[in-house]
């Protein structure tokens, strides 16, 4: 921390915690796990850390998966048991991030470049934080500007398979291209893609075929950067479509 006085507080329960935040607004900052160098800002006086307020609880039942903002990647990773997810996951970080990294303090930082995001798009998860206790659509949530936010829970509903592919400029490299495709209960396809910072929406395939992979084009038609050109992101993106279904064909 960067303050010396401060007032250190370790909430048993999450009713706790917002009874905390009520009785002490703009004055928490918030610990959520896995940060290594978190920061008093300006005006903060209170630390509350949330290692004891049951925000890692895991949940998994026939109508989906319930996932904690304190839960690790690798809890997760567990909970899922996707090998697309884990494919993703292990691309982006080591098993020792994995371990400590919670799901809010991913989230707080995470972009459309990051594997482990664009697998979860395609998941369709509904986001429930502090700012947004209602709940709010992964996208959304991301939109929201949430590094500052503490995520309670992320509901994310019954899928079949989920696969991912990518491609970067080296093996060690984040990917340029990327990829995520859910094979939802009713069979259509929910896909998701990546390479860039920004958050696309995702797109049903109902029936994969031509015109429907040509959709990939217009996302990535105005994707240049420093990175990569448009025109190799789009020919790219089709061919790791194309992978991907297959690979969810295989799954067994």
């Amino acid at each position: 921390m960067n303050k010396e006085n401060f007032e250190y507080l370790r909430p048993a329960s999450l009713d706790e915690v917002l009874r905390l935040r009520a009785e002490n607004p703009d004055k928490i900052k918030f610990l959520a796990g896995g940060s290594f160098k978190p920061i008093l800002e300006d005006g903060k006086t209170i630390i509350v850390d949330l290692q004891d307020a049951g925000l890692d609880c895991l949940e998994v039942t026939e109508q989906g998966f319930m996932i904690g903002g304190l839960a690790t990647l690798q809890d997760l990773d567990s909970a899922l048991g996707s090998s697309g997810f884990y494919q993703a996951l292990s691309t982006e970080y080591g098993l020792n991030v994995r371990n400590t990294l919670s799901l809010s303090n991913f989230l707080a930082q995470a972009n459309g470049r990051l594997p482990v995001l664009i697998c979860l798009l395609a998941l369709e998860p509904i986001v429930y934080s502090l700012e947004h206790p209602d709940g709010l659509s992964l996208r959304d949530f991301m939109l929201s500007m949430p590094t500052a936010d503490v995520v309670i829970k992320v509901e994310i509903p019954a899928f079949t398979k989920l696969g991912y592919e990518g491609v970067g400029r080296s093996p060690k490299d984040l990917p340029i291209v990327s990829m995520a495709v859910n094979r939802q209960m009713d069979g259509s396809f929910r896909v998701a893609c990546g390479g860039t910072v920004e958050i696309w929406e995702t797109f049903e395939l109902s029936q994969p075929d031509e015109d429907d992979i040509e959709q990939i084009s217009k996302l990535y038609q105005n994707s240049d950067d420093a990175w990569a050109s448009a025109e190799y992101r789009q020919n790219v993106a089709k061919v790791l479509l194309t992978r991907v279904l297959q690979k969810l064909e295989s799954i067994a």
